[in-house]
């Protein structure tokens, strides 16, 4: 993956981040089901902090959460009718600041042992009354 694929989205300061990707392993979306997802690490970096490559956060989402065996078309997606097989939900707490640009990579293990990055860029906006 290079920097580009980075997949990019916004949210409110003080309200939780949902991160959805369709993902497709040896390049059939068919192949990416929960048996196949040995682990998952997540690390939120604050790319606009004095220490832009230190995690503020890290947590170890469980694969049957966050991957999922078939398509999903529920109302939280919007890129397209196809849906996603990947999803997982930041508190807001874990994204501290508004007016931010934070990092989101998810370093997702398979059964066999290679190892794939899901990158998010996240721009985080204030709010007056938080």
């Amino acid at each position: 993956m290079n920097p580009s694929d980075a997949i990019r989205g916004t949210v409110w300061e003080d309200t939780n981040l949902t991160c959805m990707a369709r993902v497709k392993l040896d390049g059939a979306v068919a192949s990416f089901i929960q048996s196949a997802i040995s682990a998952i690490e997540r690390k939120i970096f604050d790319r606009t902090s004095s220490s832009p490559g230190t995690a503020i956060d890290t947590a170890t989402p469980a694969v049957a959460d966050s991957v999922f065996n078939t398509l999903q078309t529920d109302g939280r997606w919007t890129e397209d009718s196809t849906g996603y097989n990947f999803r997982d939900t930041i508190a807001a707490a874990d994204l501290p600041s508004g007016s931010s640009q934070y990092r989101v990579e998810y370093k997702l293990t398979t059964t066999s042992g290679s190892v794939f990055f899901l990158v998010f860029e996240v721009t985080s906006y204030a709010v007056f009354s938080s």
